[in-house]
């Protein structure tokens, strides 16, 4: 139990220190940013409209997204799930951005970047380890960027 605890306090302050790097890089009149809950479920469609917010929850997790100035976008994603475990995380229908591989407590974290113009305003995302796994699969709730 002493575990999961230390593991859900490092999750969230490395989801909090994310933030306070979105929120201290470049000109705020440049950037826009908004964070969904990365919710455990195995299948939604290419916008993952079904997906509902559980407030990132573990198992789950946050991406907090960035659309930076020069339009790239940046998602910064932390998740609670499998220990020692590697999953890709996508574009949902579109591609794989890379992988996030979790520790001994099952915390993983990770960020990437988007070219501009490779996203619209509606996205999601999901993740799972090699062979897609019924009940480790992770979908985000629907992004919305103005």
């Amino acid at each position: 139990m002493a575990s999961t605890g230390r593991a859900i306090n490092r999750l969230a302050f490395g989801l909090c220190v994310g933030g306070l790097v979105f929120s201290l890089t470049g000109p705020a009149a440049a950037q826009t940013a908004t964070s969904v809950s990365l919710v455990q479920q195995d299948f939604s469609d290419c916008t993952n409209a079904n997906v509902k917010d559980n407030g990132g929850g573990a198992p789950g997790g946050t991406v907090n997204i960035l659309r930076n100035g020069d339009g790239t976008t940046s998602p910064k994603i932390g998740m609670s799930a499998v220990p020692s475990t590697t999953y890709h995380f996508f574009l949902k229908c579109v591609r794989v951005l890379g992988d996030i591989t979790t520790d001994e407590d099952g915390i993983g974290q990770a960020s990437f970047t988007l070219p501009a113009g490779a996203v619209g305003p509606v996205l999601a995302f999901d993740s799972y380890p090699e062979g897609a796994p019924a009940g480790n699969k992770f979908q985000s709730v629907q992004v919305h960027l103005p």
